[in-house]
């Protein structure tokens, strides 16, 4: 029997979960939610749940900071980030820090059960969005990707493709030009190249804009 705890802000989002694992009582089974992660540290015994089912976006604190505090307080506990983000930034931030899965709300049933198997299991798993359902064993680097544009910088470089100048992108921004041209440069030296052109171009050919 795989106990879950389920940290969701949303009672919704809770009892989705609960009809996806209806007809799995006697494998999976809901042990307890929380609407925040203090709660749940603050109420949910250890020996109460074998996995923590966590929501990317929660109020009050950021996504690592959530995490980062569930992890200190239950280190053996493995976490499953749940959610709707598919920005890669967040994968590669969520998995690095410690999360034993990330999985989308709109995954299947039987790739939700299975994932949440794999982990009870030890194991981490990557995202099939990243990685074509590659999984590995702990310790093992996450993913051959060099950089990973965080959401604020994906803004800046579609602004960019689409034709605004650093100075209009600077002004949508609130930001200056200096700012935006550091922010890019960055990112250039990310992904290898030297210009912006060639940026683009790479980041089209990704199919990360």
């Amino acid at each position: 029997m795989i106990r879950l705890h389920i940290i969701d802000d949303h009672s919704i989002i809770v009892d989705g979960i609960r009809q996806r694992l209806k007809h799995l009582q006697e494998e999976i089974i809901i042990a307890g939610s929380s609407d925040t992660t203090a709660h749940f540290i603050q109420s949910a015994p250890a020996d109460s749940f074998d996995i923590i089912v966590l929501d990317l976006w929660l109020p009050g604190l950021e996504p690592l900071e959530n995490l980062e505090a569930i992890r200190k307080h239950f280190p053996s506990k493995p976490v499953v980030i749940f959610t709707q983000e598919t920005n890669a930034y967040w994968i590669r931030v969520m998995m690095e820090h410690g999360a034993s899965a990330y999985v989308l709300k709109n995954a299947e049933r039987r790739e939700f059960k299975e994932t949440l198997e794999k982990v009870y299991l030890g194991k981490v798993v990557v995202p099939a969005i990243a990685m074509n359902h590659k999984e590995s064993e702990p310790g093992n680097p996450f993913s051959p990707w060099k950089y990973f544009l965080k959401p604020s910088e994906r803004v800046i470089v579609v602004q960019l493709a689409n034709g605004a100048s650093l100075k209009d992108i600077a002004t949508n921004r609130f930001s200056t030009v200096s700012a935006i041209e550091k922010t890019l440069q960055k990112i250039r030296a990310g992904f290898g190249v030297s210009t912006n052109p060639e940026l683009i171009r790479v980041l089209m050919e990704l199919k990360l804009i």
